[in-house]
């Protein structure tokens, strides 16, 4: 996968980063996620060993994850009793959905919120600030 980079005037943001900023992820989270896409159904422990991680740890990750919307979580029950789970993550292209959503939303939320700026609240933040 190509290396996508957004500059922005004050920032830098990579697929990483964004998802971070739009699902409230860590970057472990992300790469957890993306794990599990290629996996596709799998097991904590099976993650926690392809990632070189305590299975805690991917645990965590899988809660922020299935919080965010981005894996599902389905019980198998074994036959002789108990159960276990595997992990599915939602398809990429449901996630890029979802950013760009996310993003036409916040720009329109900072479009709205700039037009509504009068002059004279621009001068009383910055007499604030100086």
């Amino acid at each position: 996968m190509s290396k996508l980079v957004l500059n922005m005037p004050c920032n830098t943001f990579t697929l990483e980063t964004i998802m971070c900023c739009v699902f409230g992820l860590k970057a472990f989270d992300v790469a957890v996620y993306f794990e599990i896409l290629k996996c596709k159904p799998a097991k904590i422990n099976e993650i926690a060993e392809s990632l070189n991680r305590e299975r805690s740890t991917i645990q965590r990750s899988a809660q922020s994850l299935m919080n965010a919307g981005l894996i599902l979580r389905k019980q198998i029950n074994i036959k002789e009793g108990g159960y276990y789970y595997k992990y599915e993550a939602i398809p990429f292209l449901d996630v890029k959905e979802k950013i760009k959503k996310t993003m036409n939303d916040w720009s329109r939320d900072v479009c709205k919120w700039v037009d509504e700026i009068e002059e004279n609240d621009a001068n009383e933040l910055i007499n604030n600030l100086i």
